[in-house]
């Protein structure tokens, strides 16, 4: 941890931002006592990646909401021709 009185750290404050940028922890100090610390922010915490979607997974679940077979389009135009006769 660096040190700077406030004389110090007035005039030369681009410095003492760059050291807080790399990562250092300034303390600013008045008459021997320490008023101000400037600390670098903490890093972001690595957010997990969303879990891989596949269709199975999506068929699967409506399969339990609409459990009645779901019929195509072919099976249609023919049960609605049987229908005719």
């Amino acid at each position: 941890m660096s040190t700077a009185t406030l004389q110090q750290f007035g005039q030369s404050l681009p410095s003492w931002l760059a050291l807080v940028q790399r990562g250092e922890t300034v303390a600013i100090m008045d008459g021997g006592h320490e008023v101000a610390r400037l600390v670098p922010p903490e890093k972001p915490k690595a957010v997990a990646p969303a879990p891989a979607w596949s269709w199975k997974d999506h068929l699967a679940e409506l399969e339990t909401i609409f459990p009645e077979p779901v019929i195509g389009a072919a099976e249609e135009l023919e049960l609605s021709r049987e229908d005719r006769f």
